[in-house]
């Protein structure tokens, strides 16, 4: 598997039927676009099998789309993607994250706590299709090569 930025030509490949309400191309598209994002995409034998999409203000980031294809689920793309996005940020002077997922995904919160992020609040009916709350994460960025202030 090979972890790195994603590029234009990446987006026509994402494999979108992984979500119950995917973003479609154009959104996705756009998210390129955003002077403050930031993307990446997994690679697996010469297709995309997962990417991940951020916004940045610094020294805040967070995760909008984490998204891995159902056959390369619990394969590590998920923890590679977001390994190597935490030292891209931490490259980009970030120093925080925050995400939400559904209250129900238990397998997205398993990542998340392996991963580091805690859960720091909840919006209540936050979600459509089905109603339902997001848990608010956050996990801190260690500093560009690890150093400590």
């Amino acid at each position: 598997m090979i972890v790195r930025p994603l590029r234009p030509e990446d987006l026509p490949r994402i494999e979108r039927q992984a979500m119950p309400s995917p973003w479609n191309e154009a959104a996705l598209r756009e998210e390129t676009r955003a002077a403050n994002g930031f993307a990446l995409v997994a690679v697996c034998e010469e297709t995309v099998c997962g990417y991940a999409f951020f916004r940045t203000i610094l020294p805040e980031s967070e995760l909008l789309y984490l998204v891995v294809a159902p056959e390369w689920r619990r394969r590590q793309v998920a923890t590679a993607l977001l390994n190597q996005a935490m030292a891209g940020l931490a490259d980009q002077g970030c120093t925080v994250c925050f995400l939400e997922v559904r209250a129900s995904n238990a397998t997205a919160l398993r990542l998340y706590a392996r991963t580091g992020f805690v859960q720091t609040g909840t919006r209540k009916h936050y979600y459509s299709q089905p109603v339902e709350d997001a848990l608010l994460l956050a996990r801190d960025i260690p500093p560009a090569g690890g150093k400590t202030k």
